[in-house]
């Protein structure tokens, strides 16, 4: 029919037609519901057939009973044992169910329909009956539901008792899936996502209960039921630490199994990272992993410098630290501590430690090889959480941590003599009158005794000072430099939001940090948010995400020997300066007190009002704080497409980046010229990946390959501006406000890697494994001609324990690997070029850099084997991890020394070989484990012994690092032969013989230069943790230690010298002051060799001569220590409140804690006052030189822990 054209007919025929039209359409629409009726009854009739058939198969298992008893089993064997009981063959993939090997389960006489979902809760898994076999496979939307005890309908009535509870870990958070079995009585249930389970229709008796989940030790106890009643169990399930089946996170952020790697790598959990909620995470590490030194400042620097190395020291210069990796995006870890002695830290600090799930050093470079030129000196790859698929609702955590900190650790101070240099005071004629001063132009306190003999002081010279005019007593202030302290504080608070549907999970967090330091105006606020989701936009597509945001704004300390920094006032003081006379600094007439000045007129008044050497502290604390602020963003977008089962094809888009703001100031009314000063650093790192993957068993071989490619771009500019010649206006802090032209300064560097990489692991029988790596990387920093490297691995392994039948032996391995990794050189280092003059000062518009370049640099070279046994024994409870690893660096980039003659001063080359081996040992062990109590211990013991084999041709010594005082040297050198940075500096001549220090004619100490003080490498390090559960108590706690190491105090030196320390005022073997005549009995006793008579000399002689002329500015031997130390890192004493303490409230779980960080040192054989582990300050690569450290800081505080 013709519709169309049956409207353009006449009327009659149109009415006619259109008749027509309605009868067609009714009978299209009776035709439709026919049609409809036949779909849906086509669809019922499936439907059911799919229910009748899962009926019949779930009663061909229904008949099936079997028995069972296993404990930390694997799934493989509970799958072999229930095939062999049944006659039922199961498929499956060996790669799904090997990650599951900690089963435990009981049953007797249960239907096969119902152990199967039993066994397989919480791991992913499910069944399906298919012609007599059952296939066991992973499918991503399954959720299993709540196992039904049994079927128990129409029974109700006469069993009306149950069970209910719910199943949590150790820390209060839900374990879903757990299996709760009842016996007698075949009765069972899994638990729920809140971990909540129910097993109703239980009659009134006793019965045995067993939970129990993968991974986790099995919970057995007894309960009672009554009729009509429901009986409350709740359950804390202890994680079983030690599965050798567990997959860990390798480089590249590729999956493998424990027992196929070939090399030594450490994991530790989150939780363990934020016991005690450090500052900077990488502060975390310490004592927690062998062969992993951690040396950071102190915590009043607030999330300062915390310096990372693995296995010594890998380089004859000292420096190289390791790559950071957060969720294969690699990160800036740089450190800005150049200008005014300020430690900004180092960038690590930007990561939220409530992010972390994981943290995993990959030591050695068999272990990061497939970093190439960047893992030379091993990596840290950080894992951060994420939501999970089928999440009823989303988990909302809240955890909350408030610290005070207290400063400690003071160094003994003498409180008998006071400001100046001799006994006696200083006067002067005032107002026609001879007056007694109290010395203000000597920082020192060699002066009179602090007797209260009335005296002016330093204030009383300031017209608007209330004391103006006045003599006051002159009396120590003991507690001077205690008072200048402050009580701390720092809370951090975290909220994260977890979940996911059937296609997606999302993990959103955020966090507060607000830390008051222990020092005047100094503060920290931090906010970080970050977001982790995924999607599966098909089956085979995955699109996933990491995005994270961190902003810092901070007023921090100064530290070092500067004008500027609180420790200062250990080096050059007065033991009778009064603190709160100091803290008034500025007068109403706008004048500033200082302590440190010229001597008064005759009218009593200063003529000039600026320090001589030192500001007022706290001044300097609120007219001269530096600023700085950062934000950055790090983060990646990838997608991820399954072609066939087990291969993946995968893109990613990674990108760090961050600008920097620092800003200082000297401002009017203190020493040197008032200024300003501003610096922005901006940098970016972009890098795009490709990495396909193949995952394949054959029966018993096992098969991964990874191959792949990626492009790392970097863009860095740094701008600094300063002024010059003081303020047009006083007071208003700004470079347009310079004098003078501004000093200004500007640099951009930009920098690509392009790499391409492959790896293949092979597995027989789970039991031998061989994997082998290589990457080549093509840098823009090396010359073009030659600028592509090769970095291969090897490895491989034997689960020797599969091969033996001992029980004791619960896992056995022994690994070997072989690799290279480098470390690229700096840009701009291969081809010369012009350098842009100033035109201002008149110089060449351009000119020739001094520094005279190398075509021929290539990146240094690191070649290391390592051998290794694991073992378990006594189910897990007791076990060791063994590595013996050698290394050789080789290839460092040098500035070498040229003659004048040749247009240049320095030469860029590539020289010098360093070689490191050693030995880690890590011990576990759970020596008691019941019910109630569980204690674990980790020891963690790393020795490492490092020889320079090589340096700069025809030069056996290379200068590291020096320091000098009043034109005495310190030096750090690397000498041939020897092992690296030792400390060479002035020391005592002593008699060879006796070994006696040789006395002069005036019985004064002799000395010498060039003496060999000892190395800044220590001998060996490590910690010890452990942690012991209580019912709901737990309490953790972390000891780290150090043998030897040397490193030169300034601050002990001139604390001396200063007449400050306590040893300054002793009394000696007459009972008399050191500092008392020497014809009254006083003097300091010494002993030693007379160089001209060789006889042995006691004698007494002036201790001001002796401290501050002698010793305290020539013999530096003196002021070197030991650097060994036994510290407690950190004490954890928590409780987690059961389900029926916190049945009331709408949450999941609540943990409390209390918590303390660094509380006191066990032992150190370094002097009070100095903190042998607290030696970094962000401005020197090696930790061999203190000129003014932080005060230690001691927190305690409180953590809570909430799920909704």
């Amino acid at each position: 029919m013709n519709l169309s054209a049956q409207s353009h007919a006449p009327a009659q025929a149109g009415a006619s037609a259109s008749m027509h039209l309605r009868l067609a359409v009714a009978r299209l629409l009776l035709n439709k519901q026919i049609l409809m009726r036949i779909i849906v009854l086509t669809i019922l009739l499936t439907i059911n057939g799919i229910l009748m058939a899962g009926h019949s198969r779930g009663q061909e298992l229904d008949k099936i009973f079997i028995s069972l008893d296993l404990k930390n089993a694997s799934l493989k064997t509970a799958l072999r044992t229930i095939e062999s009981a049944s006659k039922v063959p199961f498929t499956y993939r060996n790669s799904e169910i090997a990650p599951y090997d900690s089963i435990n389960l009981r049953v007797e006489k249960m239907a096969l329909s119902k152990v199967l979902p039993l066994l397989l809760s919480n791991t992913g898994l499910h069944y399906e009956l298919v012609n007599s076999n059952i296939i066991i496979k992973k499918v991503k939307d399954y959720s299993p539901p709540l196992i039904p005890a049994m079927d128990v309908r129409g029974l109700q009535f006469a069993f009306d008792g149950s069970i209910r509870g719910r199943v949590t870990t150790t820390l209060g958070q839900a374990i879903a899936n757990a299996s709760v079995m009842v016996q007698p009585g075949d009765k069972g249930a899994a638990a729920n996502h809140n971990g909540e389970f129910t097993i109703p229709g239980l009659s009134a008796g006793s019965y045995k209960i067993t939970i129990s989940a993968v991974g986790y030790i099995a919970d057995e106890r007894t309960v009672i039921v009554k009729d009509n009643e429901v009986t409350q169990v709740s359950a804390q399930l202890v994680e079983n630490e030690n599965k050798m089946q567990e997959i860990v996170v390798t480089a590249l952020g590729i999956n493998r199994k424990q027992r196929s790697l070939g090399y030594s790598q450490q994991e530790i959990k989150g939780e363990n990272l934020t016991i005690a909620k450090e500052q900077n995470v990488l502060g975390s590490l310490s004592g927690k992993i062998a062969g992993v030194q951690v040396s950071g400042s102190s915590a009043a620097s607030m999330g300062g410098t915390q310096k990372v190395q693995i296995r010594g020291v890998n380089s004859v210069t000292g420096g190289g630290e390791p790559l950071i990796v957060v969720d294969n995006i690699p990160i800036s870890n740089s450190n800005y501590a150049s200008k005014g002695g300020k430690d900004y830290g180092n960038l690590a600090q930007d990561i939220n430690p409530d992010d972390i799930e994981t943290m995993t050093v990959l030591k050695g470079p068999a272990a990061s090889a497939l970093y190439g030129l960047r893992g030379q000196y091993g990596v840290i790859l950080i894992t951060t959480k994420k939501g999970s698929k089928n999440a009823k609702k989303p988990t909302v955590s809240l955890s909350s941590a408030f610290s005070i900190d207290k400063p400690g650790n003071w160094m003994p101070l003498q409180n008998i003599y006071g400001a100046g240099s001799s006994l006696n005071f200083p006067t002067t004629l005032i107002n026609g009158v001879q007056t007694k001063y109290v010395d203000g132009t000597w920082d020192e306190s060699w002066g009179p005794v602090m007797d209260g003999t009335p005296v002016r002081h330093q204030y009383s010279f300031y017209r608007a000072d209330p004391d103006f005019g006045k003599e006051t007593p002159f009396v120590p202030h003991p507690d001077n430099i205690k008072d200048y302290f402050e009580t701390g504080t720092n809370l951090n608070n975290n909220i994260s939001f977890m979940g996911g549907g059937a296609n997606s999970t999302f993990r959103l967090s955020y966090n507060n940090t607000s830390i008051k330091g222990i020092e005047p105006n100094t503060n920290l606020r931090r906010n970080n948010l970050s977001f982790a989701g995924t999607l599966n936009v098909t089956d085979k597509l995955l699109l996933s995400t990491h995005l994270n945001y961190a902003n810092n704004k901070a007023i921090r300390p100064s530290q070092g020997y500067q004008q500027l920094g609180s420790r200062n006032m250990y080096q050059w003081f007065q033991r009778n300066l009064d603190m709160n006379k100091l803290k008034q600094y500025r007068y109403s007439d706008g004048t500033v007190y200082h302590w440190n000045l010229n001597d008064p007129n005759t009218e009593g008044v200063y003529d000039n009002l600026t320090p001589i050497d030192w500001n007022n502290p706290y001044f300097d604390a609120y007219e001269n704080p530096s600023n700085d602020s950062r934000d950055r963003f790090f983060g990646d977008v990838g997608l991820s497409w399954t072609i066939i089962p087990g291969l993946t094809v995968s893109g990613f888009v990674r990108r760090d980046g961050f600008t920097q703001n620092i800003d200082g100031r000297n401002a009017v009314g203190g020493r040197g010229v008032p200024g300003f000063w501003i610096g922005k650093y901006e940098n970016r790192e972009m890098n795009y990946e490709f990495i396909s993957q193949y995952i394949k068993e054959f029966g018993k071989l096992s098969l991964q390959a990874n191959l792949g490619g990626n492009i790392m771009t970097q863009h860095y500019t740094y701008l600094r501006e300063e002024t010059v010649g003081g303020l047009v206006t006083p007071g208003f802090y700004n470079i347009a406000n310079s004098l003078e032209r501004p000093d200004v300064s500007n640099i951009l560097r930009k920098k690509q890697v392009r790499s391409a990489f492959g790896s293949v692991s092979l597995g027989y029988d789970n039991t031998y494994f061989i994997d082998a790596s290589l990457r080549r990387d093509i840098s823009s920093a090396l010359p073009l001609d030659n600028n592509a490297y090769l970095y291969p691995s090897v490895g491989a392994s034997v689960v020797f324990s599969e091969l033996l039948n001992v029980p004791q032996i619960s896992y056995g391995k022994i690994r070997a690997s072989f690799a290279q990794a480098g470390s690229d050189i700096d840009i701009y280092q291969t081809a010369n070029s012009y350098v842009l003059g100033d035109p201002y000062d008149k110089d060449f518009p351009m000119y020739v850099p001094d520094n005279l370049k190398n075509p021929n640099l290539v990146p240094s070279l690191a070649t290391a084997w390592e051998l290794g046994l694991d073992m378990r024994f006594l189910r897990d409870r007791v076990g060791f991890n063994l590595t013996y690893y050698h290394q050789e660096n080789k290839d460092e980039v040098f500035s070498l020394d040229v003659p004048g003659p040749s247009g240049f001063t320095s030469y860029v080359i590539n020289a010098g070989k360093i070689r490191n081996k050693g030995v880690e040992l890590t011990i576990n062990a759970t020596p008691i484990q019941s019910k109630l109590v569980k204690w674990t211990t980790t020891f963690n013991f790393a020795k490492n012994v490092s020889k320079v084999l090589e340096l700069i041709p025809g030069n056996n010594t290379l200068t590291l690092d020096q320091n000098a005082y009043a034109g005495v040297s310190m030096f750090l050198l690397s000498n041939v032969n020897e092992a690296f940075g030792t400390l060479v500096g002035n020391g005592y001549q002593r008699d060879s013989a006796t070994g006696k220090i040789l006395l002069g004619n005036d019985n004064m100490p002799l000395w010498s230069t060039n003496h060999k003080l000892g190395s800044a490498v220590p001998e060996f390090t490590g910690g010890w943790t452990n942690s012991i559960t209580v019912g709901n108590f737990d309490l953790s706690a972390v000891i780290d230690f150090q043998k030897g190491g040397k490193f030169f105090s300034w601050t002990q030196m001139l604390a001396v010298k200063s007449g400050q320390h306590a040893i300054t005022a002793e009394m000696n073997d007459k009972g008399k002051n050191i500092r008392d005549p020497l014809a009254d009995g006083g003097g300091y006793k010494i002993t030693g060799i007379s160089n001209s008579t060789k006889q042995e000399v006691t004698a007494y002689v002036n201790a001001r001569t002796y401290w501050r002329n002698v010793v305290g500015t020539r013999v530096y031997e003196e002021w070197c220590y030991d650097a060994s130390y036994i510290r407690m890192r950190e004490i954890r004493l928590g409780y987690t409140f059961t389900s029926r303490q916190i049945a009331k409230l709408p949450v999941k779980s609540v943990n409390i804690a209390l918590i303390t960080r660094n509380p006191f040192m066990i032992w150190q054989k370094a002097p009070k006052g100095l903190n042998p582990a607290e030696l970094a300050t962000g401005s020197s690569s090696l930790n061999w030189l203190e000129t003014g450290q932080l005060a230690t800081v001691r927190s305690f505080g409180l953590n809570l822990n909430i799920s909704f």
